[in-house]
């Protein structure tokens, strides 16, 4: 039995656990997101309203007084009394009014005192105690952000009894002077948990549902499509190699496996079946068509010359001009294209048609093109029109481009100048150059060309009332 390095059934088993961590990861990621999102909604609100609560009973003025002389007054010990109820109504971690110092310490003006803390003896802080064991020069950072706004500042913070969320509002006398912080901590470590524990949660239900759901999948994918498809691939490949090297249409022999899925791989089962019968039947008539198919390729082949090739001229047609103009695209999307396209188009053609015949016509166009072949060398010449022609200049020509446009030009008006010439060799054209920039498609160098040449033909327009009395 041949091993195969990536079997369909264990690709489609890696897939759906694949397809499962994915979705279970995603899930989770989103639970997380959204939940989080939404208690810290709640904290930034709830904090805001402790923060206007409390700010609503500070006299600003008078705790300006108070840090400046260092000594409390009534105000200032009613303040302290109301922090420390506020701080057990709303459940707050602490509640403080600071002023941070760039040292790294930090100086409290009023601090709330639970009555759990009140209970085991603690006291409240002095005014104007500075903590210098409680801070780093990094913790304090946030704090001394909140002193340069005028708005609440929300950050995290990590302390001896776990990870706080704190709100911070400066304080202003009414002298605009920026008084000290008013801050209020909670703690948020429980809604971590609480938020660990449903994406744990969501991740298994999502984990359980996953696995059934790829569980009912691969049972059903192993009874309706894999294993038929095992065995429709057993028996097609037996059928190859029986029939390979094989002329006799007689040994070739597909051993019907005989699905019953009622699905499309039953439908496949048959169309093979029925497929290798008119294989039998058809490959005496193919090894008959060979001959005449060869016949035939060598007659499609000397078609493909004649449409390459404009008739009058002799140079490319149009089709040539479009197999060309492909192959530049792909070399400017592979982006190593070094090319210039000249382009000519006829004046006169009309005047000469009209005046000395079509056959004058043709022998004024087949004139006009030998003297651009001349000029070009082995750069490919394409006729695109009834009087237009382009060529796309490549390698030494495209190094000479200049040059080779230039004597173009001379020649043509060397022609258009010979009066002792027939009406028909009298040669005009105007013509245009454009190389290829970095970044520019074949089209937009296309048309650059063709403005030049438009421009020119403008030019030209002026002589061509002489030229026509001239003759």
């Amino acid at each position: 039995m041949e091993t195969y390095k990536r079997p369909m059934q264990r690709s489609l088993l890696l897939g759906s656990c694949i397809f499962v961590v994915l979705m279970c990861a995603l899930l989770s990621a989103q639970t997380y997101l959204t939940f989080s999102k939404w208690y810290y909604d709640q904290y930034d609100e709830n904090l805001a309203n402790v923060i206007e609560g409390v700010e609503h009973h500070i006299d600003t003025d008078d705790l300006q007084e108070c840090i400046r002389t260092r000594q409390s007054s009534k105000k200032y010990d009613q303040l302290q009394s109301f922090v420390n109820e506020y701080v057990d109504d709303y459940d707050l971690a602490y509640l403080y009014i600071v002023i941070p110092q760039p040292d790294g310490t930090m100086i409290s003006v009023c601090s709330a005192t639970s009555a759990a803390e009140r209970a085991a003896g603690e006291e409240d802080w002095p005014l104007m105690y500075e903590e210098t064991g409680g801070y780093t020069p990094e913790s304090i950072k946030p704090y001394l952000a909140a002193w340069d706004t005028t708005e609440i500042t929300y950050f995290e913070s990590d302390s001896d009894w776990g990870t706080c969320y704190t709100a911070c509002n400066p304080l202003f006398a009414s002298d605009g002077e920026e008084v000290a912080l008013l801050c209020a901590d909670i703690f948020i470590d429980s809604m971590r948990q609480q938020i660990s524990d449903y994406v744990l949660r969501s991740a298994l239900l999502s984990s359980g549902i996953g696995v059934l759901f790829t569980v009912a999948l691969l049972l059903w994918l192993r009874r309706d499509v894999t294993t038929p498809i095992l065995k429709l691939e057993r028996s097609a490949r037996k059928f190859a190699q029986r029939s390979h090297d094989r002329r006799d249409p007689s040994e070739l022999l597909f051993d019907d496996p005989r699905i019953n899925t009622q699905n499309e791989v039953e439908s496949l089962s048959k169309a093979i079946s029925q497929m290798s019968v008119d294989m039998r039947q058809y490959v005496e008539d193919i090894l008959a068509a060979e001959l005449l198919a060869q016949d035939a390729q060598e007659a499609a082949e000397g078609l493909s010359r004649l449409a390459f090739e404009a008739a009058l001229t002799h140079t490319g047609s149009k089709l040539a001009y479009a197999h060309a103009v492909e192959g530049v695209r792909e070399e400017i999307a592979a982006g190593h294209s070094e090319f210039a396209i000249l382009m000519a188009d006829l004046n006169n053609l009309k005047y000469v048609n009209d005046t000395f015949g079509h056959e004058n016509g043709d022998r004024y166009i087949t004139g006009a093109c030998e003297l651009i072949t001349q000029t070009l060398g082995e750069t490919p010449l394409y006729r695109t029109g009834g009087d237009e022609f382009v060529a796309i200049l490549r390698g030494s020509d495209y190094h000479h481009c200049g040059a080779l446009f230039k004597e173009l030009r001379n020649r043509f008006a060397v022609a258009q100048a010979d009066e002792s010439a027939d009406p028909w060799e009298r040669y005009s054209a105007a013509c245009g150059l454009a190389k290829h920039r970095r970044g520019e498609t074949y089209e937009d160098v296309f048309a650059r060309a063709d403005r030049i040449m438009y421009r020119n033909k403008a030019r030209m327009k002026k002589h061509m009332a002489t030229y026509v009395k001239s003759r």
